[in-house]
């Protein structure tokens, strides 16, 4: 089984539709953040959350009730505006602004209690638009991608962000 988290009117083939609202690729209607998920523990094999991140108030909570669904193995494959994009902040329900770094907070030793260590970051990608500008920043991000978010980022502004998240089978009876 393969989730479309967030689907709105957008049908992904092989996925199921999962959204809040009544929309037409919406085959499962379910509040993911405040409601379980009709589906049984350790059934997905493949999950993509495309610009809906970051209009969860609470993004652990969330991940938690995907790793429950999720087999072991499974890829959770994130797309969200960077937060230097005019995209992230045009969106009034936009409720968080995401950095290259921000899904790097779970696989922390500190921060463990949010998720567990049960998520690895298998990749990330930060994309910048074709213009000039895009490709200086492309070259300051590929020099120093921290330097480029603390320094230069509202300069040479990226656009989107893409995250491909393993759920570890290591760790996922530690939930």
């Amino acid at each position: 089984m393969k989730l479309n988290i967030g689907c709105g009117n957008k049908h992904i083939s092989g996925f199921v539709g999962v959204d809040k609202f009544k929309c037409d690729a919406a085959e499962i209607i379910c509040d993911v953040e405040n409601e379980k998920l009709p589906i049984a523990d350790n059934e997905v094999d493949e999950i993509i959350l495309d610009n809906v991140v970051e209009h969860f108030l609470d993004i652990p909570k969330v991940f938690n009730e995907l790793i429950r669904v999720s087999k072991e193995g499974c890829l959770i494959k994130v797309i969200t505006p960077h937060f230097s994009s005019l995209s992230s902040w045009i969106d009034p329900t936009h409720m968080h602004h995401l950095s290259y770094f921000s899904f790097d907070h779970f696989g922390k030793e500190t921060t463990s209690h949010y998720v567990g260590k049960r998520l690895k970051i298998s990749k990330k990608k930060l994309s910048f638009p074709g213009s000039f500008l895009g490709v200086v920043g492309r070259l300051i991000f590929k020099l120093n991608p921290k330097k480029y978010e603390q320094r230069y980022c509202f300069i040479f502004r990226a656009s989107t962000l893409t995250f491909c998240l393993k759920v570890d089978e290591k760790n996922l009876s530690n939930s």
